[in-house]
């Protein structure tokens, strides 16, 4: 099976600080990878560089067949992406953030039906600043969807959740298969439940032919 996602000796650098050396992995179609590894081992930043966020130094991606760099705009019409930080305005309402994200794309998905799916239909009227915790991140996860993507990259998604949200995430994250063709991820609690393929990652390497 090929690999939607192919990651092969990618290396970033911030000055003198070494984020992540000789990175190397590949997803393949119907997977939930999981990049799993301790604060500070370069997780967030080998995603990013999946993602188009930043460019490496060396090395080379691809994603679907695309460059992240190059292809950007026809990668982001494919691809869903929830980041580890993200805010929205405080009053924005949960059915217009979902509009807003669904007006960027030519063929989103149903909102309405994804906001039921996620468990937030009883709260498509709420403001942002009035969501907990857990339905934050089932917000987040639903736009990263909106676009019907054929990957979804969720990073450190359960970060600050207590046990009971981060268990309803977890269902969300295995029912994420039935709708994408490969979900990555960046986490470490949790994963193990999650991931159909784990690579674990320490201090910005990632062994290589490594998996759990």
């Amino acid at each position: 099976m090929s690999a939607v996602v192919s990651v092969a000796g990618i290396r970033k650098t911030y000055g003198s600080t070494v984020a992540v050396d000789d990175v190397s992995f590949d997803v393949v179609e119907g997977e939930i990878f999981g990049l799993i590894g301790p604060n500070g081992a370069g997780k967030t930043t080998t995603m990013e560089c999946v993602e188009g966020l930043r460019r490496p130094d060396r090395g080379a991606i691809s994603v679907l067949g695309l460059d992240p760099i190059r292809d950007v705009y026809a990668i982001q019409r494919r691809v869903g992406v929830q980041l580890q930080e993200a805010q929205f305005q405080k009053r924005i309402k949960v059915w217009e953030a979902v509009d807003l994200w669904a007006s960027l794309y030519p063929n989103p998905a149903d909102g309405t039906r994804l906001l039921e799916q996620l468990g937030l239909a009883d709260k498509r009227n709420a403001w942002f600043m009035t969501l907990s915790g857990g339905q934050k991140q089932r917000l987040f996860i639903a736009l990263a969807l909106i676009n019907n993507p054929d990957v979804v990259f969720l990073d450190e998604l359960t970060t600050s959740l207590d046990p009971q949200a981060r268990r309803a995430i977890w269902d969300l994250v295995r029912g994420i298969k039935d709708r994408c063709a490969t979900a990555s991820r960046s986490s470490i609690t949790g994963a193990s439940s999650t991931s159909t393929r784990r690579q674990p990652s320490s201090r910005g390497t990632v062994p290589s032919g490594r998996s759990c």
